[in-house]
């Protein structure tokens, strides 16, 4: 499926997870596929060896099941994709693309009820995000509802009047504000927190006065 792309090159395979983190260090991959289930070392603890690499490649799991009980597993060590084993030819293609971009992506179908399900959490954890998205300043704040609503940096962008390299660098920032590795973690957190049930017009103009001067 993927070698049908001009632009995708297939430059490895391994047979199982233990396998992986060989296979990167021989071939360098920008993006690596991996089986949620396999023998010896499974897909979450590859994930989880593969993002502490030094620059490591980025991660897509496949799974069978739209709510496998390891995709929460999956989100805390650091896959940057999700999607169907039943995905189409295209789909994959275009998911490979949008990660190797920089965004996380989620089959469609999964994704609501993925993070709602991950965060079906305790009042004490909604606080405890509500204390860390109250310690945002108001622009990344806005930004991290756009990033939680499913916009891409493009989208972002047009929304708050920023060109998509500088919301690439704010959403690195956010990130770190909030100690998190990934886009999905960061939309998690968001959903435990209720910002997904704020409407995005009731949220205060990122920059007071219009999108900031970036010719500086």
């Amino acid at each position: 499926m993927l070698e049908a792309s001009d632009d995708i090159t297939v430059v490895g395979q391994a047979a199982d997870g233990s396998q992986v983190l060989e296979a990167v260090r021989v071939h360098r991959p920008d993006i690596v596929i991996i089986d949620i289930r396999m023998p010896n070392v499974d897909g979450v603890e590859a994930t989880r060896r593969l993002v502490s690499l030094p620059r490591h490649p980025r991660v897509i799991i496949l799974t069978a099941f739209a709510l496998d009980e390891h995709l929460h597993e999956a989100l805390n060590a650091g896959a940057d994709g999700f999607i169907l084993k039943d995905i189409a030819p295209r789909d994959l293609i275009a998911a490979v693309h949008t990660v190797a971009a920089g965004d996380a992506l989620v089959s469609p179908s999964m994704t609501r009820r993925l993070i709602e399900r991950y965060n079906s959490s305790t009042a004490v954890r909604a606080t405890q995000a509500q204390v860390q998205l109250n310690a945002l300043p108001r622009n990344h704040r806005h930004i991290l509802a756009l990033l939680a609503h499913g916009s891409s940096n493009a989208q972002i962008g047009a929304a708050v009047g920023l060109s998509e390299s500088r919301v690439k660098a704010e959403v690195s920032q956010l990130m770190r504000e909030l100690g998190v590795s990934n886009r999905v973690q960061a939309a998690t957190l968001a959903c435990t927190a209720g910002l997904l049930d704020q409407p995005l017009s009731h949220l205060p103009s990122p920059f007071p006065g219009g999108g900031p001067d970036e010719s500086a």
